[in-house]
């Protein structure tokens, strides 16, 4: 019985926390984008909800190109928050010398910082 009891409560402990695996997931899906070389996450999920701001570095100093590969990496990182309810959500990318860079706004977006917001643009299709 104290054997079952210890066993029970270790899976509690140790593991990444919820917000850890998405922003390890989010990481993922951007760097799985051509052009992306890093990606630097802050998620917060807590009793006030879910925010996550991302600054992706391109390998671009043209802003064209940095937004064209922000679009590309926008769906495949929305995609990774389908299970939250709500939230919020900023992203930019930027030149790897931080003196260029490109938001959601050069895509066309205005929709303010809401994930639903973001999802509902860029998952939307074409």
């Amino acid at each position: 019985m104290g054997l079952l009891i210890l066993s029970a409560s270790a899976c509690g402990l140790g593991g990444p926390s919820k917000a850890e695996r998405l922003g390890k997931d989010l990481e993922a899906a951007a760097l799985s984008v051509p052009g992306v070389e890093s990606a630097k996450l802050n998620v917060n999920m807590n009793t006030s909800g879910n925010f996550i701001t991302v600054k992706l570095v391109g390998s671009s100093h043209d802003a064209e190109v940095l937004a064209d590969v922000l679009g590309k990496a926008l769906p495949p990182m929305l995609e990774e928050t389908e299970e939250l309810q709500s939230g919020t959500f900023g992203i930019g990318i930027f030149s790897p010398d931080d003196a260029v860079s490109a938001s959601a706004g050069d895509l066309g977006y205005s929709g303010g910082s809401s994930l639903n917001s973001f999802r509902e643009y860029f998952l939307s299709g074409p």
